[in-house]
């Protein structure tokens, strides 16, 4: 169904304030950030503010989904059609290491401060964050069992560890780089998961083949 200009309008300063709160949030956390800064920051009134957002929780948690929803769009764009497991995992890591990293300050506050958001908003950005990396974490289940069926991994190799394994590093490195506002490259991580899983960690003997 085709909006109107008024809904057009809306939805247009509605992504403005979210844009502003992200700055906000990313420079000063959510505990010391205002309406007020975000309302200086957008350039309107904070009663202006409030009547697109109700509260500082609600426009926080709104960033989050935003942000997550901007992920997904990032991740679809990055990841290639077919490709052999390799390949396709390593796509999977760099996507997730670059979108986090471009954008670690706003996840360094998601990580160390939604807690600190009224309980309602807390539940439901629970609720969205384990069901988001749910689906990523199948998505590696699928390519695990995709890559045993075309020959490629070993029917021996249990999916539940392997899985758990990739995406643990993944998490892992993703808020290292938050928390520590530094990221390693994303081809850097990719390649150095994968060598590990094609070559293994331990020393082969002189002799051995």
């Amino acid at each position: 169904m085709k909006l109107t200009r008024r809904e057009r309008e809306k939805l247009r300063k509605n992504q403005e304030i979210i844009e502003a709160s992200i700055k906000v949030f990313s420079g000063k956390g959510f505990y010391e950030a205002t309406m007020h800064d975000i309302a200086k920051v957008v350039e309107m009134g904070v009663g202006t503010l409030y009547q697109y957002f109700k509260s500082k929780d609600d426009l926080y948690y709104n960033a989050i989904l935003y942000k997550l929803n901007e992920f997904h769009h990032f991740y679809g764009e990055k990841l290639r059609d077919e490709h052999n497991f390799l390949d396709s995992l390593s796509d999977i890591i760099a996507a997730w290491i670059e979108y986090f990293g471009k954008n670690n300050d706003f996840f360094a506050i998601v990580f160390s401060e939604w807690l600190n958001v009224k309980k309602s908003f807390a539940r439901k950005l629970k609720k969205r964050l384990t069901n988001e990396f749910a689906e990523k974490y199948n998505e590696i289940v699928y390519l695990i069992e995709k890559g045993k069926g075309a020959g490629e991994i070993s029917d021996a190799v249990n999916t539940e560890i392997l899985s758990s394994m990739i995406f643990g590093t993944i998490q892992h490195m993703i808020h290292k780089g938050a928390m520590e506002k530094e990221t390693t490259a994303p081809a850097v991580v990719a390649e150095s998961i994968i060598n590990i899983l094609s070559s293994g960690i331990l020393k082969r003997k002189r002799g051995d083949t």
